[in-house]
């Protein structure tokens, strides 16, 4: 099989020949119909990704394909299903697996795309355990895109911000996780404000539900956010993570709001003042990936077409270095994947 392979980190990827993987008596081989890149793929790239401590590696987190083989213990009718692969290798029996929260399991013992072979490859063999089952009406692409750039906002407007119906939303960068975030907050009937510094996003933006959209490369928004919400919104959904959107999200919250990050820079110390944390009662969270039950509840939302998943452009597996180059200039709306030859 082909695929795609990490051996010098901030150097290109290398198209590798390797045997089609064996599945253990837990285990599947899934064939990959489509793989999703996000920014966490070039953190790893470029080696400041604490997960990933040793290369040769075959990147790829978001994956979707079709089963075609499994091993001894696992039930033969799960060949031919088309599924989703859940990252987390966790144990499902820690306080943290059984609340739900899998990504903070002390027992993990790998994370498939982050320390374990991923989808930048012709086959993947995982855990069958990790299989999410789904229609075979929904194309690969927008399946694989489910487990991460869908599923990871769903989770933190579900679990932290506990969206309701009526609040005011607003999504600080409407890139591949923001622009399903908004789709997300209709669906539990908030008002979506969309800020970005790109035209083409807020386009996009508004096309997929947002209510007001701000462009923050030609003018400070604050004074028209503040006064369209009346003083304050209820929620901020911070997907840049750089201290001038932090601080602009945490200036718009209404007393009481909830500030949430999902994106996150290394080299970033989140600032605020304490007299305005503690008299204003703000709450602020961070959110990370999903649990398993927020992906089969995304998975649902997918099949009744609640949201519809954005794919920007799909790339053959061997241009796998083109895909990442484009991520890398930052100026993708929607979600990048590779696709089989």
């Amino acid at each position: 099989m082909q695929c795609m392979v990490l051996e010098q980190f901030n150097a290109p990827l290398v198209l590798r020949e390797r045997e089609i993987p064996a599945p253990g008596p837990q285990d599947a081989i899934v064939k990959m119909g489509a793989c999703g890149l996000c920014g966490t793929d070039l953190k790893l790239w470029r080696g400041n990704h604490p997960a990933l401590k040793q290369l040769p590696f075959v990147p790829g987190h978001e994956i979707a394909g079709e089963v075609v083989e499994v091993g001894t213990s696992v039930a033969k009718d799960l060949i031919g299903k088309h599924a989703v692969i859940y990252c987390y290798l966790s144990c499902g029996k820690c306080e943290f697996c059984r609340a739900g929260s899998e990504i903070l399991c002390p027992n993990v013992t790998g994370q498939i795309g982050f320390n374990l072979d991923g989808g930048f490859a012709e086959y993947i063999k995982v855990p069958a355990a990790n299989l999410f089952c789904v229609s075979p009406e929904i194309p690969f692409e927008e399946a694989a895109i489910v487990t991460d750039a869908i599923a990871t906002p769903y989770r933190a407007i579900t679990t932290k911000a506990r969206l309701r119906e009526g609040e005011t939303l607003i999504v600080i960068g409407a890139g591949g996780l923001g622009v399903h975030a908004i789709q997300i907050a209709r669906v539990f009937g908030a008002r979506v404000i969309a800020v970005d510094i790109s035209q083409s996003a807020l386009a996009l933006a508004t096309t997929v539900g947002a209510d007001y959209t701000f462009q923050t490369s030609k003018s400070d928004p604050r004074a028209d956010i503040l006064d369209l919400s009346h003083g304050g919104v209820d929620v901020v959904m911070d997907f840049v993570a750089k201290p001038v959107t932090q601080q602009l999200g945490l200036s718009l919250l209404k007393p009481g709001g909830r500030f949430i990050s999902i994106a996150y820079a290394a080299d970033n110390t989140l600032e605020i003042n304490s007299q305005m944390l503690v008299s204003r009662e703000l709450q602020l969270y961070g959110s990370r990936s999903c649990g398993r039950r927020d992906l089969q509840e995304t998975i649902d939302l997918i099949t009744q077409r609640k949201i519809k998943p954005i794919i920007a452009s799909r790339y053959p597996l061997r241009d796998a270095n083109l895909a990442l180059g484009k991520l890398q200039q930052g100026d993708t709306v929607g979600r990048m994947v590779l696709m089989p030859q």
